[in-house]
């Protein structure tokens, strides 16, 4: 099976659009950053939020949390379908999936410091997907959610 390993969102040509997102576009100066890699078919990244990412002292914003689910939910579409179904396109991903629903539990207050996103496709159609992810802090499960994205035409 092919690998993605690597930043998955390093892979995306310079001038494409996905490179604005305001969680994982790399040209967006004011943006995340974020960037996932593919470990077999679980996404996984590790985000550190800056200090004006606060809800208030030591607690990340609910909505910069939103935002990195909401990214790494697409991003484990994105690997998932490339691995599965176009691994020719593992260089050079041609393949983006926007989101459709975006549904977030907040299960603890998620402590500033490391936080661990894992991802992984639950279900899959014909253009759609749907993926799980978890974000930990320090070890702890803090937020769930589950991303229905739909994949563009090519």
């Amino acid at each position: 099976m092919a690998s993605l390993k690597n930043p998955m969102q390093n892979l995306i040509p310079e001038g494409t659009p996905g490179r604005d997102c305001f969680g994982c576009g790399a040209d967006n100066p004011h943006g995340l950053h974020l960037k996932s890699c593919m470990e077999g078919d679980i996404a996984v990244s590790r985000f550190t939020p800056e200090p004006y990412h606060i809800a208030f002292p030591g607690i990340v914003n609910g909505g910069i949390i939103a935002t990195l689910i909401d990214c790494h939910g697409i991003w484990a579409s994105i690997g998932y379908y490339i691995l599965h179904h176009k691994p020719e396109a593992i260089d050079r991903p041609d393949v983006m999936y926007v989101t459709r629903k975006l549904t977030i539990e907040y299960l603890k207050p998620t402590p500033m410091g490391e936080l661990i996103l894992r991802g992984w496709v639950i279900k899959e159609g014909a253009r759609s997907s749907t993926a799980q992810v978890e974000l930990f802090s320090k070890d702890q499960l803090c937020v769930t959610g589950e991303v229905v994205g739909v994949r563009l035409p090519e």
